[in-house]
Protein backbone atom coordinates (compact mmCIF):
# COMPACT_ATOMS: atom_id res chain seq x y z
CA UNK A 1 0.00 0.00 0.00
CA UNK A 2 1.25 3.38 -0.58
CA UNK A 3 1.65 6.41 1.29
CA UNK A 4 -0.79 8.24 2.43
CA UNK A 5 0.45 11.48 2.71
CA UNK A 6 -2.34 13.82 2.88
CA UNK A 7 -2.64 11.92 6.36
CA UNK A 8 1.38 12.50 7.28
CA UNK A 9 0.57 16.14 6.37
CA UNK A 10 -2.24 16.12 8.69
CA UNK A 11 -0.15 14.60 11.47
CA UNK A 12 2.38 17.29 10.95
CA UNK A 13 -0.23 20.22 11.20
CA UNK A 14 -1.70 18.84 14.49
CA UNK A 15 1.83 18.30 15.84
CA UNK A 16 2.98 21.48 15.07
CA UNK A 17 -0.53 22.88 16.83
CA UNK A 18 0.36 20.78 20.11
CA UNK A 19 3.76 22.42 20.37
CA UNK A 20 5.74 19.18 19.05
CA UNK A 21 7.71 20.46 16.67
CA UNK A 22 10.89 18.30 15.83
CA UNK A 23 8.09 15.03 15.63
CA UNK A 24 5.82 17.50 13.27
CA UNK A 25 9.01 18.12 11.29
CA UNK A 26 9.78 14.40 10.99
CA UNK A 27 6.51 14.21 9.45
CA UNK A 28 7.71 17.02 7.00
CA UNK A 29 10.60 15.46 5.96
CA UNK A 30 8.41 12.36 5.10
CA UNK A 31 6.75 14.14 2.74
CA UNK A 32 10.05 16.30 1.22
CA UNK A 33 12.19 12.67 0.93
CA UNK A 34 8.58 11.44 -1.13
CA UNK A 35 9.32 14.30 -3.20
CA UNK A 36 6.72 16.35 -2.47
CA UNK A 37 8.52 19.74 -3.12
CA UNK A 38 6.12 22.91 -2.91
CA UNK A 39 6.15 26.36 -0.83
CA UNK A 40 3.83 25.37 1.61
CA UNK A 41 5.90 22.15 2.69
CA UNK A 42 8.79 24.29 2.86
CA UNK A 43 7.39 27.34 5.09
CA UNK A 44 5.61 24.54 7.31
CA UNK A 45 9.55 22.75 7.39
CA UNK A 46 11.06 26.58 7.87
CA UNK A 47 8.15 27.37 10.88
CA UNK A 48 9.77 24.25 12.33
CA UNK A 49 12.91 25.22 12.04
CA UNK A 50 12.43 28.79 13.38
CA UNK A 51 10.22 27.18 16.59
CA UNK A 52 13.27 25.01 17.43
CA UNK A 53 15.80 27.89 16.78
CA UNK A 54 17.86 26.76 14.72
CA UNK A 55 17.68 29.71 12.46
CA UNK A 56 20.33 28.32 9.37
CA UNK A 57 17.47 25.77 8.36
CA UNK A 58 14.88 28.40 8.88
CA UNK A 59 16.16 30.28 6.52
CA UNK A 60 17.05 27.80 4.02
CA UNK A 61 13.45 26.46 3.87
CA UNK A 62 12.19 30.19 3.49
CA UNK A 63 14.14 30.35 0.96
CA UNK A 64 13.19 27.29 -0.91
CA UNK A 65 9.52 28.16 -0.12
CA UNK A 66 10.39 31.43 -2.31
CA UNK A 67 12.21 29.43 -4.97
CA UNK A 68 8.49 27.83 -6.02
CA UNK A 69 6.81 30.72 -5.01
CA UNK A 70 7.77 34.21 -4.85
CA UNK A 71 5.06 35.18 -4.23
CA UNK A 72 4.39 33.77 -0.59
CA UNK A 73 3.96 36.56 1.38
CA UNK A 74 4.31 34.73 5.01
CA UNK A 75 7.98 32.98 4.03
CA UNK A 76 9.11 36.41 2.47
CA UNK A 77 7.52 38.19 6.10
CA UNK A 78 9.11 35.04 8.02
CA UNK A 79 12.30 35.35 6.18
CA UNK A 80 12.43 38.58 6.93
CA UNK A 81 12.10 37.58 10.77
CA UNK A 82 14.89 35.45 10.86
CA UNK A 83 17.29 37.75 9.15
CA UNK A 84 16.59 40.13 11.77
CA UNK A 85 17.78 37.83 14.04
CA UNK A 86 20.82 36.70 12.32
CA UNK A 87 22.50 39.67 12.84
CA UNK A 88 26.34 38.45 12.66
CA UNK A 89 25.95 36.20 9.33
CA UNK A 90 27.63 37.80 6.53
CA UNK A 91 26.18 39.98 3.54
CA UNK A 92 23.89 37.63 1.11
CA UNK A 93 25.55 37.19 -2.62
CA UNK A 94 24.40 39.41 -5.43
CA UNK A 95 21.86 38.12 -7.10
CA UNK A 96 22.31 38.00 -10.84
CA UNK A 97 19.82 39.39 -13.53
CA UNK A 98 19.55 35.68 -14.88
CA UNK A 99 18.07 34.69 -11.47
CA UNK A 100 15.76 38.17 -10.86
CA UNK A 101 14.26 37.38 -14.62
CA UNK A 102 13.71 33.60 -13.30
CA UNK A 103 12.03 34.54 -9.48
CA UNK A 104 10.58 37.48 -11.64
CA UNK A 105 8.45 34.74 -14.06
CA UNK A 106 8.13 32.08 -11.55
CA UNK A 107 5.80 35.11 -9.68
CA UNK A 108 3.66 34.90 -12.51
CA UNK A 109 3.24 31.06 -13.74
CA UNK A 110 5.56 28.22 -13.59
CA UNK A 111 8.10 27.17 -16.38
CA UNK A 112 5.48 24.84 -18.16
CA UNK A 113 2.86 27.18 -18.62
CA UNK A 114 5.55 29.64 -20.15
CA UNK A 115 6.34 27.15 -22.50
CA UNK A 116 3.19 26.06 -23.70
CA UNK A 117 2.07 29.85 -23.88
CA UNK A 118 5.51 30.34 -26.08
CA UNK A 119 4.46 27.34 -28.50
CA UNK A 120 1.33 28.50 -28.23
CA UNK A 121 2.23 31.94 -29.96
CA UNK A 122 4.35 30.17 -32.38
CA UNK A 123 1.65 28.22 -33.73
CA UNK A 124 -0.20 31.19 -34.22
CA UNK A 125 2.88 32.54 -35.72
CA UNK A 126 2.89 29.42 -38.29
CA UNK A 127 -0.56 30.18 -39.36
CA UNK A 128 0.05 33.69 -39.86
CA UNK A 129 2.54 33.21 -42.10
CA UNK A 130 0.45 29.87 -44.36
CA UNK A 131 -2.36 32.37 -44.50
CA UNK A 132 -0.06 35.51 -46.06
CA UNK A 133 1.26 33.14 -48.49
CA UNK A 134 -2.09 31.99 -49.29
CA UNK A 135 -5.41 33.72 -48.86
CA UNK A 136 -4.28 36.63 -47.22
CA UNK A 137 -1.42 37.92 -49.25
CA UNK A 138 -2.07 41.46 -47.91
CA UNK A 139 -1.70 40.63 -43.96
CA UNK A 140 1.78 42.85 -43.02
CA UNK A 141 4.89 40.75 -42.74
CA UNK A 142 5.33 42.57 -39.41
CA UNK A 143 2.29 40.66 -37.68
CA UNK A 144 3.75 36.91 -37.93
CA UNK A 145 7.44 38.54 -37.13
CA UNK A 146 6.30 40.28 -33.87
CA UNK A 147 4.61 36.76 -32.72
CA UNK A 148 7.46 35.44 -33.70
CA UNK A 149 9.51 37.56 -31.26
CA UNK A 150 7.16 37.13 -28.53
CA UNK A 151 6.74 33.35 -28.70
CA UNK A 152 11.07 33.48 -28.26
CA UNK A 153 10.77 35.83 -25.18
CA UNK A 154 8.06 34.01 -23.55
CA UNK A 155 10.27 30.65 -23.96
CA UNK A 156 12.82 32.21 -22.54
CA UNK A 157 11.14 33.59 -19.35
CA UNK A 158 10.06 30.50 -19.28
CA UNK A 159 13.21 28.89 -19.50
CA UNK A 160 14.68 31.26 -16.99
CA UNK A 161 12.38 30.16 -14.53
CA UNK A 162 13.51 26.75 -13.95
CA UNK A 163 15.56 27.40 -10.91
CA UNK A 164 19.59 26.62 -11.32
CA UNK A 165 20.67 28.76 -8.48
CA UNK A 166 23.92 27.43 -6.68
CA UNK A 167 23.44 29.40 -3.71
CA UNK A 168 23.85 27.55 -0.33
CA UNK A 169 23.63 28.93 3.91
CA UNK A 170 25.51 27.74 6.99
CA UNK A 171 23.15 25.44 8.83
CA UNK A 172 25.73 24.45 11.83
CA UNK A 173 26.05 27.49 14.17
CA UNK A 174 29.46 28.43 12.68
CA UNK A 175 31.53 27.13 9.19
CA UNK A 176 35.64 27.74 8.85
CA UNK A 177 36.48 28.53 5.93
CA UNK A 178 39.86 27.29 4.34
CA UNK A 179 42.64 27.97 1.99
CA UNK A 180 42.12 24.46 0.77
CA UNK A 181 39.81 21.47 0.55
CA UNK A 182 41.55 20.40 4.21
CA UNK A 183 41.47 20.93 8.10
CA UNK A 184 45.45 21.19 7.80
CA UNK A 185 45.23 23.89 5.27
CA UNK A 186 45.01 27.63 6.60
CA UNK A 187 41.52 29.12 8.65
CA UNK A 188 40.52 32.30 6.58
CA UNK A 189 37.63 32.79 7.42
CA UNK A 190 34.91 32.03 10.17
CA UNK A 191 31.26 32.08 9.12
CA UNK A 192 28.10 32.16 11.38
CA UNK A 193 24.69 30.15 11.11
CA UNK A 194 22.77 31.65 8.45
CA UNK A 195 25.72 33.08 6.36
CA UNK A 196 25.41 32.42 2.57
CA UNK A 197 27.26 31.93 -0.69
CA UNK A 198 27.98 30.64 -4.29
CA UNK A 199 29.18 27.25 -4.51
CA UNK A 200 32.15 27.14 -7.39
CA UNK A 201 33.04 24.21 -6.97
CA UNK A 202 33.66 21.00 -4.85
CA UNK A 203 35.89 18.56 -4.30
CA UNK A 204 34.70 15.46 -2.28
CA UNK A 205 33.42 16.56 1.44
CA UNK A 206 34.04 20.46 0.24
CA UNK A 207 32.84 23.05 -0.99
CA UNK A 208 34.63 26.24 -2.80
CA UNK A 209 32.50 28.84 -2.10
CA UNK A 210 32.35 32.68 -3.29
CA UNK A 211 31.41 34.66 -0.38
CA UNK A 212 29.21 38.16 -0.96
CA UNK A 213 32.09 40.39 -0.23
CA UNK A 214 34.15 38.67 -3.20
CA UNK A 215 36.31 35.97 -0.78
CA UNK A 216 36.81 32.31 -1.63
CA UNK A 217 36.92 29.90 0.80
CA UNK A 218 36.43 25.55 1.19
CA UNK A 219 34.12 24.60 3.61
CA UNK A 220 32.88 21.62 4.58
CA UNK A 221 29.85 20.36 3.04
CA UNK A 222 28.29 19.08 6.02
CA UNK A 223 27.91 22.46 7.56
CA UNK A 224 26.06 23.45 4.53
CA UNK A 225 23.12 23.16 2.37
CA UNK A 226 22.11 23.97 -0.79
CA UNK A 227 18.62 26.48 -1.12
CA UNK A 228 18.02 24.90 -4.75
CA UNK A 229 16.63 20.86 -3.23
CA UNK A 230 18.52 17.78 -5.15
CA UNK A 231 21.88 19.71 -5.45
CA UNK A 232 23.48 18.08 -2.23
Amino acid sequence: MGTDLNAIADSARSLYDQGLYREALENYEQLFTSQVKNDELFYNMGNCYARLGELGEAKLFYERALIYNPSNADASHNLDWVNLRITDALVEPRQELIEWVGQWGRSITDADTWALVGWGIIGVSILLLIARKTFAKSLNWRWPFTTSILALLIILVGNLSVPRMKKAIVVERNSYGYSEPSTNSKRIVLLSEGSAGTIVSTNDSWYYVELGDGRLAWFNTKEWKYVLPGLD
